[in-house]
């Protein structure tokens, strides 16, 4: 999975400016979760629903790509950690 979004800022637009200003960030981020949320995947680019609800599906999708990204992490860890290795964070 790849998303190129920038989440930190994307938050606050959404809020302030409206799910529809940036609905092809949106869509972006629908496709990059549809495996791993797809009832919030389906709701980010559902424009008969409320605004409300593409708001609460853009956070359960930014926490799922986040839980993915850390799962991936750990996956990388451990397999370091089995080859005698180690992972350098920033």
């Amino acid at each position: 999975m790849t998303v190129t979004v920038n989440h930190d800022h994307l938050a606050h637009r959404l809020v302030s400016e409206g799910t529809r200003a940036h609905s092809d960030a949106l869509a972006a981020l629908a496709a990059a979760v549809r495996d791993i949320a797809p009832g919030a995947a389906a709701a980010l680019t559902d424009w008969d629903g409320s605004e409300v609800a593409r708001l609460r599906a853009y956070a359960v999708a930014r926490e799922a790509v986040r839980a993915e990204a850390q799962a991936r992490l750990d996956q990388i860890r451990v397999a370091a950690h089995e080859r005698g290795g180690f992972v350098l964070t920033a």
